[in-house]
């Protein structure tokens, strides 16, 4: 019934947007009021997500879901600006914060990209040397639930009280996409991959216990424990991972020493008295 329901609303949104006009596209997949989605811009989506949801996007309703997400953005977005929220200037603060991080990411990857290889053998000797770390490892599955202020943390809080379910409203609120697509779910974790704030009480909550809100970078996050397991991997499955590990370290390393040699040449003044406070 609800994947017909989908389907419907997907249909009823085409036809609003005049799905007549683009029926012959090869490159506009939908249109809202003018705005078009393209083949170009929905592939470069899916790029954008982590690889394991990247196939999850690919198979049964996935594309139909992350298009309609697409399309239920254009819609708010569009509301939005009639109510000139995008002239709001925490709104433009936040903008200069997320170029200022997309230009600073750029410049790495330019800069120090041909520097950051990490090859096949160094990824088998971590492994090889950090072997008890993949041995009867402690994980847990984890949903979320994002949204962008502490009102409607409590607002989503006091509906799982209320008996609603965790994963629908996860697909109908969180404001992150990518895992709401999934009703919340984002995978395994063990206690050090989650933020240093936040693993000690996550952490320890049993399967199917939900979390009290977390005000992080995102905005606020809600956790619920869909499974515990204790595993041990192999070097075929985790050497992926592993890779990313050696190639972070590898920037960090590298950015410590730019950084150093940058901070030579600047006037830095920190106001102790003040930070202190």
């Amino acid at each position: 019934m609800k994947i017909v329901n989908i389907f419907l609303i997907f249909t009823l949104l085409l036809m609003g947007c005049g799905g007549g006009d683009i029926a012959k596209s090869s490159q506009v997949l939908a249109k809202v009021d003018g705005k078009e989605i393209t083949i170009s811009y929905f592939e470069r989506q899916i790029k954008n997500l982590p690889e394991s949801i990247q196939r999850l996007s690919l198979e049964g309703e996935g594309k139909r879901a992350l298009l309609e997400g697409l399309i239920n953005r254009e819609i708010l977005y569009k509301e939005a600006v009639k109510k000139g929220i995008n002239k709001d200037a925490e709104i433009k603060r936040r903008l200069e914060d997320m170029e200022k991080e997309l230009v600073i990411t750029t410049f790495i990857q330019r800069e120090f990209g041909s520097k950051l290889m990490v090859d096949d053998k160094e990824v088998e000797d971590y492994y090889n040397s950090h072997i008890d770390e993949f041995r009867n490892r402690e994980e847990i599955r984890i949903s979320q639930i994002v949204v962008s202020g502490e009102k409607e943390a409590g607002d989503v809080l006091e509906k799982i009280k209320q008996g609603q379910d965790f994963e629908e409203l996860a697909f109908r609120y969180s404001i992150d996409r990518p895992s709401a697509i999934r009703k919340g779910d984002v995978g395994y974790y063990t206690y050090n991959m989650l933020p240093v704030e936040i693993r000690d009480s996550v952490f320890r909550l049993k399967a199917g216990e939900i979390s009290g809100p977390y005000k992080m970078p995102d905005g606020y996050e809600i956790y619920k424990i869909t499974d515990r397991r204790t595993v041990s991997y192999s070097f075929d499955q985790i050497k992926n991972a592993i890779k990313l590990k050696l190639i972070d370290q590898k920037i960090q390393d590298y950015l410590k020493t730019y950084l150093d040699g940058l901070k030579k040449d600047m006037k830095i003044q920190i106001n102790e008295n003040l930070l202190k406070k």
